[in-house]
């Protein structure tokens, strides 16, 4: 896909750097990921890829699936084969082992693999939002106590409002780019949110040699939202629009080349909605849950 050339929004611009940091896969000594105790085995839970288009050739390994790519209309599946926090032990790299098999990925009720790397969809770096996977822990224990993991992430999130002008005018050489990003979290009752909105209009225009001279106009754009169930820490809605629209005119020759994928996943189990939002004024930590800590002690 063409916004490889920016790995997708600069790597979310250096802001996202931050919340990476906290991830669920950068664990620190003395702290432990825990995950949602509804995850155990024989528990399934589906997806319906509502929509999905793709224009032109763009690199789509994100549509994996097994030994297939995900179409409009295909439903998909995982059932959870072990308990999940007996198999990530505090660390959710254990997960990412192929060793450790502990799900089921089905397509249209057809068993696809066990192997999380088969699957494009299972890590989300891809649309830029940062180190996230298709299920995230729900818990963080430290020597202070259990906090909701959501609400570290909303909390210690660097929302971005950033846009840059660049503007180049030499003797019959002009360039110009018009970059715009915008990043925003929502915490929900039952959903935790990302998203971004990034722009780029790039034009240039050389006619310096009579012989060899061009002009090039690009413009990107990419609208990507994830939201998280925080009760069971899966992904309910992952909705991503991607379009990129290049005509490079040489010595009167003219391409005109259009790229663009429109993709929208929604469960049909869990609620996907971030309708309203809870304001936190200070980074406060909430203690999770009592059971859940008395579970942990009893391991």
């Amino acid at each position: 896909m063409r916004n490889s050339r920016k790995m997708i929004l600069l790597g979310v611009f250096f802001s996202l750097i931050i919340i990476s940091s906290l991830n669920s896969n950068n664990i620190v000594r003395g702290q432990e990921y825990s995950y949602s105790l509804l995850l155990i085995p024989d528990v399934e839970y589906e997806w319906s890829v509502t929509t999905l288009s793709v224009v032109g050739s763009p690199i789509t390994s994100f549509l994996d699936y097994g030994d297939d790519t995900i179409s409009q209309g295909d439903i998909l599946s995982a059932k959870i084969l072990l308990d999940v926090n007996e198999t990530a032990i505090g660390d959710p790299l254990q997960l990412l082992n192929i060793s450790n098999v502990w799900v089921e990925f089905y397509l249209n009720g057809e068993n696809k693999s066990t192997n999380v790397y088969d699957i494009g969809l299972f890590d989300l770096s891809w649309m830029g939002l940062g180190n996230y996977y298709f299920l995230e822990p729900t818990l963080l224990t430290n020597s202070t106590g259990a906090y909701d993991n959501f609400l570290i992430y909303h909390n210690s999130f660097s929302e971005v409002n950033y846009e840059e002008r660049t503007e180049i005018n030499k003797y019959a050489y002009y360039e110009l780019e018009i970059e715009k990003a915008v990043t925003t979290t929502k915490l929900s009752k039952d959903t935790w949110t990302i998203n971004v909105d990034y722009f780029d209009d790039e034009t240039i225009e050389n006619l310096r040699d009579p012989d060899n001279w061009f002009k090039d106009h690009t413009i990107e754009t990419t609208v990507a939202e994830l939201r998280f169930n925080r009760e069971t820490g899966l992904l309910t809605h992952l909705a991503y629009t991607y379009d990129w629209h290049r005509t490079h005119e040489i010595e009167g020759s003219l391409d005109d080349d259009v790229e663009g994928v429109n993709l929208l996943i929604e469960s049909t189990q869990l609620p996907t909605s971030s309708s309203y939002e809870w304001t936190f004024a200070v980074a406060g930590l909430v203690v999770f849950s009592v059971i859940v800590v008395v579970r942990r002690r009893r391991k």
